[in-house]
């Protein structure tokens, strides 16, 4: 029992080892810290809002109101860009995060350290955790400042919801991370993912707009419900369902999606020690 307690806080010391260099890495690179906390703000929130305006109907969002029950268009979009921060943390922070080790050359030798192999995704989980936390800060403080939104004290309600997607989401950061190194050249798959998995979730629009099937996709991600009941607690949206369903819904995918996740992980771990690529890209 020592032995393996001993062995887990040396696991937990390579975690933080892991963030620091991370976050020590992107303190060099200040504009790029500022284009990954800001892009969402200025590629997709102003945007959405300003068109959003040129469509209103004597001010207000007519459609939003009847497809979400809510017409706080700014309100809608700042919630759905939340968890929007918590997808690109998995797609771009910790998957595309191996593609920068192998073109710095240094996936090898991280691979070669006497640590399990999701300690690695970990501590790229917790880093890019800490970049996400910044701007879901800044993003709520430009919502409050700028834009009058008003969220109710009640989306504290939420927070389990979304600590469930978080979960969620790790077992796809291992799927993405799999991928990754395999795939070798990511880039457009990354970005195509990570574009449709947000769009999925209702992160822009109200899910209830899509085609059957489409809508079908949604329902089986984990962070269409964090959105939703984020929106539901702090504005007083129209549920998608039930929220004790959305809650057992979580929970499930939690418990099948990290497990997963992990599991693909280590058969990537496999065949890559197995074909020798590891420090090929």
């Amino acid at each position: 029992m020592a032995g393996r307690t001993g062995a887990w806080a040396l696991e937990a010391r390579a975690i933080v080892a892991i963030t620091r260099k991370d976050l020590r890495i992107l303190t060099r690179y200040p504009l790029e810290v500022f284009n990954q906390i800001g892009q969402p703000i200025y590629q997709f929130v102003i945007p959405s809002l300003l068109l959003g305006a040129t469509f209103a109907v004597g001010g207000r969002a007519v459609g939003l109101e009847e497809t979400a029950g809510t017409g706080d268009v700014a309100g809608f979009l700042i919630l759905g860009m939340l968890v929007a921060y918590l997808v690109g943390a998995a797609f771009w922070g910790i998957g595309y995060s191996f593609k920068r080790e192998m073109d710095q050359a240094t996936l090898e030798p991280a691979w070669l350290t006497p640590v399990a192999r999701e300690t690695l995704v970990l501590g790229r989980g917790l880093s890019a955790l800490v970049l996400s936390a910044i701007g879901i800060v800044l993003m709520l403080a430009i919502a409050v400042a700028l834009f009058g939104v008003r969220l109710s004290p009640a989306i504290v309600l939420a927070v389990p919801a979304f600590l469930l997607a978080a979960l969620a989401v790790l077992g796809v950061a291992f799927l993405i991370s799999s991928a990754v190194l395999l795939i070798k050249e990511p880039v457009f798959w990354v970005d195509a993912s990570d574009a449709l998995f947000a769009a999925a979730s209702g992160v822009m629009f109200p899910i209830t707009v899509l085609p059957g099937f489409l809508k079908l996709v949604s329902f089986a991600l984990p962070t269409t419900y964090a959105i939703d009941l984020l929106r539901v607690t702090g504005l007083g949206a129209r549920p998608l369902l039930d929220p004790v369903l959305q809650y057992a819904a979580l929970a499930m995918l939690a418990a099948i999606l990290l497990p997963l996740g992990r599991a693909v992980f280590a058969w990537a771990d496999r065949r890559l020690r197995e074909q020798g690529t590891v420090g090929q890209h």
